[in-house]
């Protein structure tokens, strides 16, 4: 400090206190980026993490495949998932954090408008056609109790049938049998006591049928798979003959057979959604009474190529909370819940499908403002675990004390986050919109534009929100019986009232692929019809069809609550009112509707006149406020009531703070529209034989959405990174890209898989075990020479390496890159990043050097092999009975002989130039002087110094002058050094002469 900065009046002795000790901040150290599939976590944008145990917590564990299990509700564990393994492999060694970019479905726009693999999601082969049970589609069950079928003639008292399950075929067809109820003749069945021509059993669409003696359904299958068969089941989830146990839930099996599996496995159709929770809702599962059920075929809007059967031409899509909204301020008469200020609403931060499948939100603590210099009160936001109890909390995150102030610190959008990515087509780059940072791992928010710009009452508070949309409950539909030559043979349409159709006289059987009598016929025609034919005179059955919907807490007793005020109002996650378990069929309710549905179908407007509405479908499926609980009893109870708040029974019809006040100011929202974008009719959506040789990104979503990953690396400003390996992806196209991004960026290397060296089963069924080595030696070695990938910003290695999962133990076959993940990696711990990663010492896969335990290779290589992949630059894993399985070469992809034609020499300049680049910025904008060029000199010295101490370099030169910077280019703003360095080799060969001498000869000599 200078003296001239004290202020001298008095005598006295001054003292300033200077603190030259701080520490400069050393640069991040640089890691890889790995781009793979995971169980979880932010999707097609760049995630570092610094251990494996952090990884696991974002992304989940290795996924071995082969997971089998319920693959239409829950995950698609079926294949490999290779990028975890490479992440476990290098972060095992602790030596440098990791970037993993998840992959979820993306496809372009004129892949979107195209058929088959060009577009993203999936659908079935064949749409629903004027005969719908001679072909593919998606086909619902409703169900109703047998006590209700007098209820469904014409003229009756309609209670309606729950939708329960959904079925997908491609082509056959599925339909009950069993007993059909009589249309006029109340609960008895329509058989032999009535007309003695009239069938006991009969089958088909559109009809309604019951269970039999022992509450079981009886589905009947047709199809070219497995021919007809019956299943048999019920809803009872703990009984051996519940749906999901009894019929196929793996869509994977619908493919072409020999394509994935064996052809005894194909299947005919896969079980879809089921709704156990809607059903129990409605008393509908464990009934005395036995049930009846009608299966029709679904579309929307009264097209065939929409509905639940289409999903293509879906990109992922991120799962969202229904907006928030405020308190009702005005008169409780004239009270409309979906009237009510929008707030605000969360929003995945890159999930897909994982948020509404496994998180719900909770708003708690809602309190009124306690101040007089604000009105605004405060709230709490709490992620929750989706199958969790109000009896027993999990909290993923949670965030206390927010506000919807925008000038305060605590405002909401600023405390959790609300900043998202977007790709940008013509720039090909992620772009961040948004101005708080995301403080949240799963959402960030949405503000409605008044909140955000103070323009809305202070004193709103969260009380409620929009539930999830749902297709449009039908009512008086007809359930009868098609066939050809009536005017009822159309497909059953969501959203209108549409008449189920059948088409086909065939399907309607006496026994199981026998067709009934025409007499029989002619009499079911008459139940159609109303025709009187032996003696039965009967009509249509007309019925409501009920599409599930969240079953919300009533009670806050509900459960056992020791203390009722702990109940969280709106979305009950257990499996009944009484119940303290959860329902796992909680998230079938909540998935995407169909392929392109809106991003917000409440629409932007405050008033029902704003809804962004679709034919056939609600905007929401119900509204939830905490104006609409009431209290009863001299020792209050407490439960929710759509419609008391209207009616000026709710706590709040005197003010909205006496509910708070009460202490029952908190409820939970379920997230939904949440979707992956893939093909879940594949193990591996991303599978290399899917993308073929001449795919472009307009043909293949698979193509564009690692395209599109490994573009968004591209730029070295965005992300930092000296490694890029796509572990299992085969494709030329774009392993080529790899190494040409890489070295347009000057600062990382790719490591890449050939094609065919191994083929896993979720890339082709073999019933052979040899027809998996797709290739051989010198096949490979021409293959990579006719590709002329000339770049020594590449390295690729033969043949694939066997390890075992820590998790089941189980055994797989790996790509060559996650075994040189953890090479690389251990490599670095035991040396330095320029020490080859290869030989015994450092290369030893045996030994542990992958950091996964290896036990075999694909192909035990030959000396001759081993020689002919190392003049065609590629790496050989050699494996020697008596030292086990090794890295046995270490070079790059670079034709011509130079120094970085060697791994350890182009990751060592990668090293030294990425740090004297980094090193560089402290001078950035400096008097370009000599002071200057000495202060540069004394930085990038010290680095290249210990460098060539710790064997990277054998010599350097550092020269920065005026023979280097002249005064034309001081005249242009550039300082110019030149740094020569001489790199230190690896020993890939020993040459020893062993000379047998005489006994007399002398050593000397």
């Amino acid at each position: 400090m200078s003296v001239k900065n004290f202020k001298f009046v008095s005598p006295g002795v001054f003292i300033n206190e200077i603190d030259n000790s701080f520490i400069p901040k050393t640069a991040d150290v640089i890691g890889p980026v790995v781009i793979g599939r995971s169980r979880k976590g932010l999707a097609m944008q760049p995630v570092k993490v610094e251990s494996y145990s952090e990884f696991v917590t974002m992304f989940g564990d290795t996924v071995p495949g082969n997971g089998g299990g319920d693959i239409s509700r829950g995950e698609n564990l079926q294949s490999p998932m290779y990028g975890t393994y490479a992440a476990k492999a290098f972060l095992r060694a602790n030596v440098a954090p990791l970037t993993y970019i998840r992959l979820l479905g993306q496809e372009t726009a004129a892949g979107a408008s195209a058929a088959g693999d060009a577009s993203a999601g999936w659908k079935t082969t064949q749409n629903i056609g004027t005969d719908a049970e001679t072909v593919g589609g998606a086909y619902g069950l409703w169900v109703m109790k047998s006590g209700t079928v007098a209820d469904f003639s014409n003229g009756g008292t309609d209670t309606g049938a729950h939708l329960a399950a959904v079925f997908y075929m491609d082509s056959g067809s599925i339909s009950l049998r069993g007993k059909a109820r009589s249309i006029s003749g109340g609960s008895a069945p329509f058989n032999s006591t009535a007309s003695t021509n009239a069938p006991a059993t009969i089958e088909g669409q559109g009809i309604i049928i019951g269970t039999d003696s022992s509450d079981l359904f009886t589905l009947v299958v047709t199809g070219a798979n497995k021919g007809a068969r019956l299943i048999e089941f019920n809803f009872d989830d703990s009984s051996d003959k519940f749906i999901r146990k009894a019929v196929n839930t793996n869509p994977q099996l619908l493919g072409t057979a020999g394509t994935f599996y064996a052809n005894a496995s194909a299947e005919d159709l896969w079980l879809g959604e089921t709704f156990e929770n809607s059903l129990r809702s409605g008393s509908l599962i464990g009934t005395s009474n036995g049930l009846q059920g009608v299966i029709l075929g679904i579309a929307l809007s009264g097209t065939v190529a929409t509905g639940p059967h289409n999903m293509l031409g879906q990109a992922s899509a991120e799962a969202k909370a229904g907006w928030f909204i405020g308190q009702d301020l005005g008169s409780p008469g004239d009270y409309i819940p979906q009237t009510q200020q929008k707030l605000f609403r969360l929003i995945g931060r890159g999930h897909g499908s994982w948020l509404s499948k496994n998180a719900k939100v909770s708003i708690a603590k809602v309190k009124q403002s306690s101040t007089t210099t604000s009105g605004y009160g405060t709230f709490s936001v709490v992620i929750r675990d989706l199958f969790d109890t109000d009896n027993n909390v999990v909290v993923l995150e949670r965030f206390d004390n927010l506000t919807l102030d925008p000038t305060s610190p605590d405002y909401v959008a600023r405390r959790i986050g609300d900043q998202y990515y977007t790709w940008d087509v013509t720039q090909r780059r992620l772009k961040q919109y948004g101005g708080y940072p995301n403080q949240s791992k799963y959402v960030y928010v949405d503000m409605n534009a008044d909140v955000d710009a103070g323009a809305s009452d202070e004193t709103l508070l969260p009380f409620g929100y929009f539930g999830p949309p749902k297709f449009t409950d039908i009512t008086q539909a007809s359930c009868s019986h098609g066939y050809n030559g009536l005017s009822d043979v159309t497909p059953f349409i969501i959203g209108a009232v549409g008449v189920p159709g059948i088409g086909s006289d065939t399907r309607v059987s006496g026994a199981l692929g026998a067709t009934v009598s025409a007499d029989s016929f002619v009499r079911i025609r008459a139940a159609m019809t109303g025709a009187a034919v032996g003696g039965i005179v009967a009509t249509h059955a007309t019925a409501s069809l009920y599409f599930p919907k969240d079953r919300l807490r009533v009670s806050a007793s509900a459960g056992g609550l020791s203390d009722p005020s702990n109940a969280y109002f709106g979305l009950s996650s257990t499996r009944d009112t009484t119940s303290t378990r959860p329902d796992d069929s909680l998230a079938d309710s909540h998935g995407l509707l169909y392929s392109s549905f809106p991003d917000d179908p409440t629409g932007t407007g405050g008033s029902l006149a704003g809804l962004n509405s679709v034919a056939g479908v609600d905007s929401w499926s119900y509204v939830f406020s905490l104006d609409d609980v009431r209290k009863a009893g001299s020792t209050p109870s407490y439960f929710w009531e759509s419609g008391s708040r209207a009616s000026s029974l709710s706590v709040t019809s005197g003010s909205y703070t006496n509910v708070l006040s009460d202490g029952y100011g908190q409820f939970t929202a379920p997230f939904w529209g949440g979707s992956d974008g893939f093909n879940i009719r594949k193990p591996d959506p991303l599978y290399n034989k899917g993308m073929g040789s001449a795919v472009t990104e307009d043909t293949s979503y698979a193509y564009h959405t690692y395209r599109r990953a490994i573009d968004t690396v591209a730029d070295p400003e965005f992300i930092d990174m000296n490694l890029l390996a796509v572990p299992g992806l085969t494709n030329d196209a774009l392993t080529s890209h790899m190494v040409s991004t890489c070295e347009d960026r000057g600062d990382a290397m790719a490591l890449i898989d050939l094609a065919n060296v191994y083929i896993p089963p979720h890339e082709q069924y073999y019933s052979s075990k040899a027809s998996r080595i797709g290739t051989n030696p010198q096949a490979a070695a021409t293959a990579l020479k006719d590709r002329a990938l000339d770049s020594s910003y590449g390295a690729t290695f033969y043949p694939w390496v066997q390890t075992r999962d820590d998790q089941t133990g189980q055994l797989l076959w790996i790509p060559p890159s996650v075994a040189m993940m953890g090479v690389l990696a251990s490599s670095e711990r035991k040396s330095q990043l320029w020490f080859a990663p290869a030989g015994f010492n450092r290369g030893g896969l045996s030994d542990g050097a992958a950091g996964l335990p290896v036990h075999n290779v694909t192909e035990r290589l030959t000396s001759k092999e081993r020689d002919t992949l190392y003049e065609a630059r590629i790496n050989p894993i050699a494996s020697f009975p008596s030292t086990g399985i090794v890295v046995f070469g270490q070079k790059t992809l670079q034709e011509r002989r130079s120094a970085l034609d060697r791994i350890n020499v182009r990751r060592l300049v990668i090293y030294l130039k990425k740090q004297i680049s980094i090193l560089s910025t402290q001078i950035l904008f400096e008097q370009n002087v000599q002071a200057t060029w000495l202060r540069f000199k004394s930085l990038v010295e010290p680095l290249l110094a210990s460098t060539k101490i710790n064997f990277g370099i054998t010599d350097y030169r550092l020269i920065l002058d005026s023979s280097t910077t002249t005064p034309d280019l001081v005249d242009q703003n550039i300082l110019y050094a030149k740094i020569m360095i001489k790199p230190a080799r690896a020993i890939e060969f020993i040459a020893i002469d062993f000379v047998v001498m005489s006994t007399g000869a002398s050593f000397d000599d």
